[in-house]
């Protein structure tokens, strides 16, 4: 007769609320340093947490916690206006100084950036690795913050 056992497999995820936590410890530092200038914090539903933070000209931005992707996004971030997505995306030679500087910093062994147009408005979002929340919060925040400022944002 053989014997059959039943393995369990350990999730390499963390507690949802664990990273919550630690996002929303992240987010409130960037508010006391001054990178926006209101945080609204959200509450977890259907795998999402979606904060409200407040900055260039009093616009509410929506900061996404996405559990079930692992990832951390901004929808609906300003105009997606072509040229922008393409240096974002990497696809252009001629990226102006503050978007090169922040697009540039991301280690790969942390995140993922993905950039796209979604009906007209410009999406980031950093797929997170290696349980690296923190680091994918802040390059996020300060790429978003880069974009808007960029030239780019002008017409927007």
């Amino acid at each position: 007769m053989q014997t059959l056992s039943i393995a369990t497999l350990e999730r390499n995820r963390p507690a949802r609320t664990t990273v919550t936590q630690r996002v929303n410890d992240t987010l409130r530092e960037l508010l006391e340093q001054e990178a926006f200038r209101q945080l609204e914090l959200g509450k977890a539903r259907v795998g999402r947490v979606t904060n409200r933070i407040f900055w260039h000209h009093d616009r509410s931005y929506r900061f996404i916690l996405d559990f079930d992707a692992s990832a951390v996004t901004m929808p609906a971030l300003m105009r997606a206006a072509p040229q922008l997505v393409r240096e974002l995306q990497g696809q252009s030679r001629s990226m102006h100084g503050l978007v090169l500087e922040a697009r540039a910093a991301l280690d790969p062994t942390k995140g993922e950036l993905r950039v796209f147009s979604l009906r007209g408005s410009l999406t980031l979002s950093v797929t997170v690795l290696n349980n690296a929340f923190e680091y994918c919060t802040e390059y996020l925040i300060n790429l978003a913050s880069a974009a808007i400022r960029s030239e780019w944002s002008a017409g927007a």
